[in-house]
């Protein structure tokens, strides 16, 4: 041996069982790193893949700019790519039919071809998608709505040459040109006429997809692509540019320097405003990807970077201190373990510094082993974790894909390496301070234990007798095993705790809250009204077991001062500034209907009053809903009634339509607590007046309604229900619905998904806090043999040590129980309170993960003390008390 270093690599060849359940625990940790890395930059990757096909690979788009000032965005310091968008005209597609007309009295006269030019960038910036055939390569190519063909006379096919006029759209009753908002370019005018400047020939190679999120004007204006290059500019035109920045920090504070260096000032960010500048830019409209940005932790809105970065960081966090906590308690017992071996090293010469450097150089090895193996072990446990969702039917997260990062894994392997060099430098230090004569005295400790008086329990004592208090002793009387013991499993506790936390945070974000339906029918149309005969045709298909329709409008009401809760008044003035007659008007109102089977089936949710119909229409019948549900700024929940409406009271309430401004007089003829279609209450701050829809064509001027909602039968097809949905859709695009049996289809797969993820590290913790407390408990016992043969000495029974030992477990198991989760409640709360940031969810108290951590605790300790008791139970006392541990 030349150096007393040479000695680590005999003591772990020696200690072969020490060596491998240490190489484990460092196997452990390394492999939890790198499956949150791995599984965090995989989600990641397919968060910003479904980001950019749903909103754009853009960061900033300057919509409307005048040709003049497109070089000089292009050309910016700060931009690093622009796509760039021309308008080349419109083209009559056909005439709108007279039958069209009568059908539809707000019909344009024309559908339209609204033909814009895209450069390469811009194709790819915003993910043109087509049905079939390619983009276009040149300015004669051109690819047309798939929406738009069964319009023409003769339908264009892949290949085909059409001949187009394009010109502008002007206003017939004034002759002016029709003033154009947006890419979009929504709107028309009903006595517009279409001027044809000039034709133009294309070939059509490719048909592409309606947009996900339609609009009410796409049934008559329709999308068309050709290339353009956009060499040559063209200063009368208007362009479109998507940005992609250099450098995302500060992305605000550029591009409102890159707008003023254009003389832009008064542009009016993520709104379309008529500038009052010296130039003639007019509508221009500035937006951020901000979906997109969010994903880069570069959002326009601080409040979500710094949530995402300081939530992600907890948690990053808690892993690297559980780590820590768990190699240095292995170490720490290690160190335990030989302090009589330091002792005898430092009575033949060997210096603190090297006792410290023989420590190191154990954490080297150990983790030149372990290290490479946890990222192995990680990189496979990732492997088939991604395989198994594979197999699944996933909705969001269905082509997420794994992402194998060098970055990652080093990142790994270094944190895992730091983790243990952390965990080493403790116990390293606590070597090199052994006293020679003290270490060849006392096996376990540094030092004499110096005990003066510990106290007895009494409940204790008769609970349990004299073995309970030996127990309880035990306990406080070293009171550094004590804490390196309950240290280990508190920590195992908070992990398990925050990361079910998450668990149950995941399952949050994929559920689908709001109103109880299965689906609804909306219409944004012009006329913004949905026709009976739709009505008639839902309400009769066998699949609806009741459709509902919706009125709804905001109505001021005057509430009188008495029937305020004083104790909302107090919580929420700012909801009661303006005084009128003998109370306050509010705003904030709404008048509603279900129709008259909508209150038949209201009725059973009253708290107050009863459901005449025939008397709502004659005195103006209104049922108030009142109650709801509004948190405190110190967080805390409170279910309240806004204001003390009873049965009888008159309410004046007036519409917002400036040709009604009498206020109009309701009663109240019912009170509920929810709704007809929801299971929660109201967190809105509004009053609802829900009533006939006789009283509210009365109040409100009109009977129109603009949306269904639609209670399905759960045990037949909605088929037939989506398919008349389409098939109005095709009709008019001003109709839209909402499927909400696919929605929580979806939720509950991805809440699936989310599990299967968040289940695994909590498999891969539980196992580490396992081995944790298994290693901490047994090994803490199997040093004290000799106390326990000593005990058995002086006439204690073995029935009685092995009582004495598994009170201490339990002992143990209670107070780290009590501990870890009072911690591992409120980190859970504080991450929870970091994330409401983005999103905002509901905490819910982990009673779940409390009992099973509790009973974890419980039986984990139960279990360490089955081999250091068979040990124990196979040497004799004599032996016990003349060799070493």
């Amino acid at each position: 041996m030349k150096s007393y270093t040479a000695l680590t690599g005999r003591y772990l060849k020696g200690q072969k069982k020490r060596s491998l359940l240490t190489i484990l625990g460092i196997i452990l940790s390394v492999t939890l790193l790198t499956s949150i890395g791995t599984v965090g930059l995989s989600y990641w990757d397919k968060s910003v893949r479904q980001t950019v096909r749903d909103y754009g690979e853009y960061h900033v788009s300057i919509n409307d700019l005048s040709g003049e000032a497109v070089p000089k965005v292009i050309n910016n310091a700060t931009v690093k790519t622009a796509g760039v968008i021309s308008r080349e005209g419109y083209a009559v597609v056909r005439q709108t039919k007279e039958k069209e007309q009568k059908e539809d009295p707000f019909a344009a006269p024309y559908r339209y071809l609204n033909i814009k030019g895209y450069d390469t960038n811009a194709m790819k910036m915003l993910q043109v998608r087509l049905d079939s055939g390619r983009l276009p390569k040149n300015p004669n190519e051109i690819i047309l709505s798939s929406s738009s063909l069964s319009y023409f006379s003769e339908k264009p096919k892949l290949g085909e040459e059409i001949t187009l006029d394009l010109g502008i759209r002007k206003v017939a009753s004034t002759g002016e040109d029709k003033e154009i908002n947006g890419l979009g370019d929504y709107g028309w005018d009903l006595d517009e006429v279409f001027q044809p400047e000039f034709q133009r020939k294309y070939t059509v190679v490719g048909f592409m997809k309606s947009p996900s999120t339609g609009n009410w004007s796409s049934r008559y204006i329709y999308p068309a692509i050709t290339l353009n290059d956009n060499q040559s500019i063209n200063n009368n035109k208007k362009y479109f540019i998507y940005l992609k920045m250099k450098s995302l920090n500060e992305i605000k504070e550029k591009t409102e320097a890159l707008l003023s260096s254009l003389q832009m000032n008064n542009v009016e960010q993520n709104s379309a405003m008529q500038l009052d500048s010296g130039n003639d830019i007019k509508n221009v409209r500035v937006e951020y990807n901000n979906e997109l940005l969010k994903l880069y932790g570069k959002s326009t809105y601080e409040g979500v970077n710094n949530s995402l970065i300081l939530a992600f960081a907890a948690i990053i966090a808690i892993i690297m201190i559980c780590t820590i906590a768990m190699i240095y308690n292995i170490f720490q017992i290690s160190v335990l373990e030989r302090i009589s071996q330091f002792g005898m090293l430092r009575c033949i010469g060997a210096t603190p510094a090297q006792i410290r450097k023989i420590v190191m150089q154990e954490a080297t090895l150990l983790s030149l082993i372990g290290i490479p193996i946890g990222i192995l072990t990680g990189t496979l446990f990732m492997s088939a974790l991604f395989h198994s969702i594979s197999l699944l039917t996933l909705g969001f997260l269905n082509d997420m894909r794994m992402i194998f990062s060098i970055p990652v894994i080093i990142s790994a392997g270094l944190l895992g390496l730091l983790t243990v060099f952390l965990s080493a430098i403790g116990p390293a230090k606590q070597a090199s301070r052994v006293s020679p004569l003290e270490a060849l005295k006392n096996a376990g400790s540094t030092r004499v234990e110096q005990i003066s008086k510990i106290k007895t329990s009494r409940l204790v004592q008769k609970l349990f007798g004299m073995v309970g208090q030996f127990a309880s002793r035990n306990l406080k009387r070293n009171k550094r095993r004590f804490r390196i013991t309950v240290f280990s499993m508190i920590i195992s506790i908070i992990l398990f705790i925050v990361f079910s936390g998450l668990v149950g945070f995941m399952k949050q974000t994929t559920q689908i809250s709001g109103a109880q339906y299965s689906y609804s029918l909306s219409y944004d149309g012009p006329s913004g009204r949905i026709d009976d005969t739709v009505y008639q045709h839902i309400a009769h298909l066998d699949a609806v077991q009741q459709a509902y329709k919706f009125y709804s409008n905001q109505v001021m009401a005057i509430i009188p001062k008495d029937k305020i809760n004083p104790k909302y008044y107090e919580l929420n003035k700012n909801r009661y500034v303006v005084p009128q007659e003998e109370g306050y008007r509010t705003d904030n109102n709404y008048l509603a209907s279900y129709g008259d089977n909508g209150l038949d089936d209201l009725s059973s949710r009253l708290t107050a009053g009863k459901i005449d119909k025939a008397k709502m229409n004659q005195e103006n019948g209104v049922i108030v809903q009142q109650k709801l549900s509004m948190i405190t700024e110190e967080g805390k929940e409170l279910i309240l009634d806004q204001t003390h409406f009873k049965v009888g009271d008159r309410i004046k309430i007036q519409t917002y339509d400036g040709s009604r401004k009498k206020y109009q007089t309701v009663t109240v003829v019912g009170i509920v607590d929810q709704d007809l279609l929801s299971k929660e209450y109201n967190s809105s701050h509004i009053v609802s007046f829900i009533t006939t829809p006789k009283v509210y064509s009365k109040i409100m001027g009109n009977d129109s309604y603009s949306r269904i909602f639609i209670l399905a039968n759960p045990e037949l097809s909605g088929h037939t229900i989506t398919d008349y949905f389409k098939s109005l859709m095709e009709k008019d695009a001003g109709f839209n619905y909402r499927d909400r049996v696919e929605e929580l289809a979806q939720a509950k797969n991805d809440a699936k998904t989310f599990s299967i993820f968040l289940y695994g590290f909590i498999g891969v913790i539980v196992l580490i806090a396992f081995l944790n407390i298994i290693n901490t408990v047994s090994t803490n016992l199997i040093l004290r043999t000799k106390e326990f043969a000593t005990l058995k000495a002086i006439g204690m029974t073995q029935k009685e040590v092995r009582t004495m030992i598994v009170l201490e477990s339990i002992f143990y198991g209670l107070f780290a129980a009590v501990i870890g989760i009072l911690l591992g409640t409120g980190i859970d709360y504080g991450i929870h309170h970091l994330f409401a940031g983005v999103l905002d969810t509901d905490w819910v108290f982990p009673w779940y993960s409390i009992t099973i951590a509790f009973a974890g605790s419980m039986i984990t300790t139960l279990l360490a003390t089955i081999v250091p008791m068979y040990r124990l139970n196979r040497v004799s006392i004599v032996d016990a008390l003349r060799r070493e541990n």
